[in-house]
């Protein structure tokens, strides 16, 4: 059997794996270096207590769209980009109880993006079919164990198809679904990892081709990283000492090595940690970096356009995204707080075509998506 050796990685951009997805331009070459800010420009209602955003291209127009999931709304709310920073009216979706994640991938082999959910509340992943057009279809759902707190896709088998990691916060585990190319999944069943999970990636951390899941724990077990076998099958769990009550996950080259490092929030300390990645499955000590108050997720994107991976830190009772650039030394760079009133989530994406990525932020007090025009000088 010939085996897909490229990996792909669903992170809070938006990358799709299945299919060659319409491009969403990336940030101009002519902002490599610069130092971003941001400005609030608008906002776009979605449904009670957003709690995460992503971007993808769901209309196939070559512009980003956002998804939001909605965690009292029990729904997600899709919004079309319209090429300007704003959005066509929304469509709301229902899905299963409490949705606190949504990953965008092409489930089914039919070329466009589709959606699914980590329901928190109702033991289960939702999934939702693109018609095409950047509609969806009804949810179908998995049934998972107790309190699914996120989830990632990433070709864990080597078949070419996009597969579905879930972190189970009540019983520690990671469950692997493996897609079937036709939006169903078969359950490849549970591994072990840290302590009631809270965050979860998928990435090639030891170079071998094969897709590895790593995990956070809102508990005090740090990280965990479980190297794959490119079978579907994950190793046992490694657990890397970091900040307690870890609450979300995101990997990315911070340093520009070409290794994929982790970065984690802690909202029991306000504090953001950074594991480097040494290329061979294991990760050095983690290096700590304060954040504003309650920092309840973090993002990867390139905000400066150098070719190495930033972060995004929301806090919750800061109500601010910070920016923290990446740098060949390893050391990060904590750029102004954005004030972003009930920030829950953020990502990056260009939505009005300038060559800069702007910030797309959950609202989770007001129920929308906020959106802030970035400007690299």
């Amino acid at each position: 059997m010939n085996r897909r050796r490229r990996l792909c990685i669903a992170v809070a951009g938006g990358l799709l794996l299945g299919g060659a997805p319409p491009a969403i331009p990336a940030v101009a070459a002519d902002a490599a270096g610069c130092t971003p800010s941001y400005t609030l420009t608008g906002s776009a209602a979605a449904d009670t207590n957003t709690r995460h955003v992503v971007t993808a291209d769901l209309d196939g127009d070559g512009v980003p769209d956002v998804v939001a999931a909605n965690l009292e709304g029990d729904s997600v709310t899709v919004l079309l980009g319209e090429g300007d920073g704003t959005f066509a009216a929304g469509g709301t979706y229902a899905v299963g109880t409490h949705p606190y994640q949504t990953v965008v991938a092409d489930f089914d082999g039919d070329g466009h993006p589709d959606l699914a959910t980590a329901d928190f509340g109702g033991a289960q992943v939702s999934v939702l079919l693109n018609s095409g057009d950047g509609t969806f279809g009804p949810a179908s759902a998995i049934d998972v164990s107790g309190s699914p707190r996120a989830l990632a896709t990433g070709d864990l088998n080597g078949d070419g198809l996009a597969d579905l990691v879930v972190a189970e916060q009540q019983t520690s585990t990671v469950r692997v679904l493996l897609g079937d190319g036709d939006g169903t999944f078969t359950d490849a069943g549970q591994t072990a990892t840290g302590s009631q999970p809270h965050g979860i990636v998928v990435g090639d951390f030891d170079g071998d081709g094969d897709a590895d899941v790593a995990t956070a724990s809102v508990a005090s077990a740090g990280v965990s990283v479980l190297l794959g076998d490119g079978t579907g099958a994950l190793g046992t769990a490694t657990k890397y000492a970091a900040t307690a009550r870890l609450y979300s996950l995101a990997e990315g080259d911070f340093d520009g090595d070409g290794s994929l490092d982790l970065a984690t929030v802690s909202n029991g300390a306000d504090t953001l940690d950074v594991l480097p990645g040494n290329g061979d499955g294991t990760f050095g000590a983690a290096t700590a970096y304060s954040t504003p108050a309650l920092p309840v997720a973090v993002g990867a994107a390139d905000l400066d356009g150098d070719g190495t991976t930033d972060l995004l830190v929301s806090s919750l009772q800061g109500n601010t995204v910070t920016p923290y650039t990446g740098t060949a030394s390893g050391a990060l760079t904590q750029l102004t707080d954005v004030p972003a009133t009930g920030a829950y989530d953020a990502t990056a994406a260009d939505l009005d075509g300038d060559g800069v990525r702007d910030l797309v932020v959950a609202d989770s007090t007001g129920g929308q998506v906020d959106v802030f025009r970035g400007v690299c000088t």
